[in-house]
């Protein structure tokens, strides 16, 4: 166990002090608190700011996503296959289950010689309402293609397709695609997993657990297309440049991660379920990693704008594009504004000076 990895804290621990990161006022007073966890850092793993407690331990969920990807563009299963950026974006994505989205999932499925009822993410309802309330009204019922994650779950199969590996157990902790992804993770960042056994994701994957630091490290290092070594990963830089080229592919369209990178032009981010959330600054080599301690969806928009402002990354015109994430106007059955949700985070350390 390294050094980081002995210091890192639990959440149930005593020693996980969560800050406030999200008011719900009502009537301008305070109702409820969001409270939560951050840290900035760089690509040499420094530590720029932070608050609450940035070793906390975490499940990235979604944010893993670029990663998982690593070894799909690596192994050269990726460009073997002929499928352009907007594939791997939504391999990297958490996509909003859109026509285009299911007919891009559709074609990594045929590069990999899979049919769609091999995907191992299950069904829900697109994310996309527009899309989700068609399909109601025309009494289609979504299919494994909707799901935010097929494109991920497309890609680990094209990943095993050219490996000569069975497509069918894909997604098992033990299956060689697994292996790789966590293996290579582990040699991007130069930190050794803390759990022997990964966790179960909501897409049926399996997930790691980190401390939020090193999340927001592995974005620093995407952000800069390097390792921890310093050495230059292209796959790396091509995942990020396919995610920044097409946002609207990693999320959808009105979503945080889509607004965001078309609102900052030099990050590239990502989303986790249970309000994770990750953004690498191109332009600085800069990670930052956010985590909502309760969970709650409602809270991770503010909490994310109000740490890029603190930061000094997110000015006014940015907010006003962020508008829909960035501040909640509730208002009650009767149609009267009673209070808001909006972003308090306060940061400790240096910043990004």
């Amino acid at each position: 166990m390294t050094q980081r990895q002995a210091r890192a804290v639990d959440l149930e621990s005593g020693d996980a002090h969560a800050a406030p990161l999200v008011h719900v006022t009502r009537d301008d007073r305070v109702e409820s608190v969001h409270r939560g966890h951050v840290a900035v850092v760089d690509a040499q793993g420094n530590r720029l700011a932070w608050a609450g407690e940035p070793r906390a331990l975490v499940f990235p969920r979604s944010s893993f996503k670029p990663f998982q990807a690593l070894p799909l563009v690596e192994s050269g299963a990726f460009a073997a296959s002929g499928l352009g950026s907007e594939a791997l974006a939504l391999i990297a994505g958490s996509h909003g289950g859109t026509d285009r989205h299911a007919s891009i999932a559709r074609a990594i499925l045929a590069a990999a010689g899979a049919e769609e009822s091999m995907l191992r993410c299950g069904v829900h309802p697109p994310y996309d309402e527009p899309t989700a309330e068609r399909l109601r009204e025309l009494g289609e019922e979504p299919t494994p293609l909707r799901h935010n994650c097929s494109g991920k779950h497309a890609g680990m199969m094209l990943l095993a397709r050219f490996l000569g590996e069975p497509l069918e157990s894909y997604a098992d902790p033990d299956h060689p695609v697994q292996r790789r992804i966590f293996e290579r993770f582990a040699s991007l960042t130069g930190e050794p997993w803390i759990d022997p056994v990964h966790a179960i994701d909501g897409c049926s994957a399996p997930t790691p657990r980190m401390p939020l630091d090193t999340l927001a490290r592995a974005f620093a290092l995407l952000a800069s297309g390097r390792d921890a070594a310093g050495a230059q990963v292209p796959a790396l830089a091509q995942i990020r440049n396919a995610m920044r080229q097409h946002p609207e592919l990693v999320a959808g369209p009105g979503r945080l991660d889509a607004l965001l990178m078309r609102a900052i032009p030099s990050s590239v981010t990502k989303a986790g379920a249970e309000a994770v959330h990750a953004v690498g600054l191109v332009d600085q080599g800069v990670g930052i990693a956010v985590k909502v301690e309760d969970g709650s969806r409602r809270a991770l928009g503010p909490a994310v704008a109000s740490v890029l402002e603190a930061l000094g990354v997110l000015g006014e015109a940015q907010r006003r594009a962020l508008a829909q994430h960035a501040e909640e106007r509730l208002r009650n059955a009767a149609g009267l504004e009673v209070g808001l949700i909006r972003g308090v985070a306060r940061l400790e350390g240096r910043g990004l000076r």
